[in-house]
């Protein structure tokens, strides 16, 4: 499993149990008190961390509306490194494997990759540091996509991509920094995969 805290593995661990016992899933309450946790609110806290992760699935609407998603729906995809949303820096190709649910992968997943985040020019898409990025890769992008990019054959950063007339506007979403603007045709420019889905970090 990926960016899962031990405190939420306990939960996941519970939940699987108490399903597999009754049939339904438990209450927050019934979390809170087999976990010793301070509120329901912390318990509430786990169950959304691992339903954004994929782990289960939930119902707002109903007081035990959760189910634990299947283990063989997880398909192993590899973290590259980090990247950058921030200033440009160089990616590290760490190769590490993570484990994703297949529902937030496309059909085709021969093509995917992760990168873990570094910075904050991203938050205002809600990408923030220590979240990861799934990627496809590919050469080419649509305007307002997210992008992996390479800037002068050594750097690469997180932004959002817009073709101009006679340039490339990487546009950050922080209202703090500013675009890195690249002129069509430059050398060392290369778009290097498209953004499918950000795992948050919650750990």
């Amino acid at each position: 499993m990926t960016q899962i805290t031990k405190r939420q593995k306990e939960t996941l661990d519970f939940i699987k149990a108490y399903q597999k016992k009754k049939g339904y899933a438990p209450s927050l309450e019934e979390i809170k008190e087999h976990l010793g946790l301070a509120s329901v609110s912390t318990a509430h806290h786990h169950v959304k961390a691992l339903a954004a992760q994929g782990y289960l699935r939930r119902d707002e609407n109903q007081p035990r509306g959760m189910s634990v998603n299947a283990a063989e729906q997880m398909i192993r995809v590899p973290l590259l490194g980090q990247i950058a949303a921030g200033q440009p820096i160089m990616a590290l190709e760490t190769r590490e494997i993570l484990a994703i649910p297949r529902n937030r992968l496309p059909r085709d997943v021969k093509n995917i990759y992760a990168l873990k985040v570094v910075g904050t020019s991203m938050i205002d898409e809600n990408i923030n540091d220590g979240d990861i990025v799934l990627v496809r890769h590919q050469t080419t992008a649509q305007n307002g996509e997210k992008v992996v990019a390479l800037i002068d054959n050594n750097d690469v950063t997180l932004k959002t991509f817009f073709a101009e007339r006679g340039r490339i506007r990487l546009q950050p979403a922080n209202k703090k920094m500013e675009p890195i603007i690249v002129r069509h045709g430059s050398t060392g420019f290369a778009i290097q995969g498209v953004v499918i889905d950000v795992v948050k970090n919650f750990a």
